[in-house]
């Protein structure tokens, strides 16, 4: 069974995920080549002053990391980056809507994550179903489909 990452790190980590794919070379995907600092990429030079403080505190927090933990962290990055476009934004969009989330709504998805987590897989199924017919004709909203998703 997969290690589940603590609420915080989760957060940390797909901050640190989207800014590895912000900032990464293509040759990131190979583990036996460090990756290049980011302030050489032409990325780089398009953000603001603002964004690159941010992402290079992230890029020294990930750079800290245990060697196992970036590979984990570069395969995922490898994978998101497989996502069709669309799914791509729907990620995003989902990072950005649990990042405005308070601390107190983070704490009640996680819960009911967690209660769902519980539930037999026939019980999940129908769930699933329900979320996936609520969610028709709705957009890029809530209920796409996929059934409910961890923080």
């Amino acid at each position: 069974m997969p290690r589940r990452a603590d609420p915080r790190r989760r957060a940390f980590l797909c901050a640190a995920l989207l800014a590895l794919g912000l900032v990464a070379q293509p040759d990131l995907a190979r583990a036996d080549d460090p990756p290049s600092p980011p302030e050489r990429t032409k990325q780089w030079q398009k953000l603001s002053p603002e964004e690159r403080d941010r992402l290079h505190k992230r890029w020294q927090e990930f750079q800290q990391l245990p060697p196992e933990r970036k590979e984990e962290l570069r395969q995922r990055a490898r994978e998101f980056h497989k996502l069709p476009p669309e799914e791509r934004v729907r990620v995003r969009q989902n990072f950005d809507r649990w990042q405005k989330l308070s601390p107190e709504e983070k704490a009640r998805v996680r819960e009911k994550f967690q209660r769902f987590q519980q539930l037999p897989p026939d019980q999940k199924q129908r769930i699933r179903e329900r979320v996936k017919s609520q969610g028709q004709g709705q957009g890029q909203g809530q209920g796409q489909g996929k059934g409910p998703r961890p923080p």
